[in-house]
């Protein structure tokens, strides 16, 4: 078990930062995918914009697989702001899919896969939408999770991910409840409470 690099950059000094990067650059590289573990959250905590998550609603779609939608209400480093619905797809602990429907030119999504995007860098690189609108983004978001799902499972190093199938009527009828509930948070302008109410589960 390694405590995940990405962890240890939010708590290491920035002296430290040169060392971690000639460290991570060689350990092996399936070891990343443990970024993108949520067990490990047991150890390390969750992290406080995982906590922070207004409208978390969870739809489960077999023992140890299901799909999250809440909204994304953020300032970022630059000064923009990230506002719109999020939707993210769990296998057995590991984040595969997370949407980020926040408009052009913001939007973007990240995916558990191997190179260039997942093995060295699991969910952190972000992979931009073309599509212009909230609206549109919930759309493809919806329909790469429906109907490409097993490509982004069977990539994956772990065989109990890679051989999970759904069932395709539980899973069609999630996503239909899931587009609608990002439909309405795609008209919900409003302001991110200081108290989070508990996950709703579907």
């Amino acid at each position: 078990m390694i405590l995940p690099v990405f962890h240890l950059k939010r708590v290491l000094p920035e002296n430290w930062q040169a060392r971690l990067r000639f460290i991570s650059r060689r350990l092996p590289r399936r070891w990343f995918y443990l970024t993108n573990d949520r067990r490990l959250w047991r150890f390390t905590g969750e992290a406080e914009l995982m906590r922070q998550r207004p409208n978390l609603v969870r739809y489960d779609l077999q023992p140890g697989c299901f799909l999250e939608t809440y909204l994304i209400d953020q300032i970022n480093t630059e000064g923009n702001r990230y506002f719109g619905p999020a939707a993210c797809l769990v296998v057995h602990g590991f984040e595969i899919l997370r949407f980020d429907c926040v408009g052009h030119p913001l939007g973007h999504y990240h995916a558990m896969r191997p190179y260039p995007y997942g093995i060295s860098r699991g969910l952190v690189g972000e992979i931009w939408r073309p599509e212009k609108t909230m609206e549109d983004q919930v759309e493809r978001a919806v329909f790469e999770v429906q109907r490409n799902w097993s490509y982004y499972l069977e990539s994956h190093p772990w065989p109990k991910v890679r051989n999970t199938r759904f069932d395709e009527k539980r899973l069609a009828a999630v996503c239909a409840e899931m587009k609608s509930k990002m439909l309405e948070d795609c008209a919900a302008d409003i302001l991110v409470e200081e108290r989070i109410p508990p996950v709703q589960r579907k």
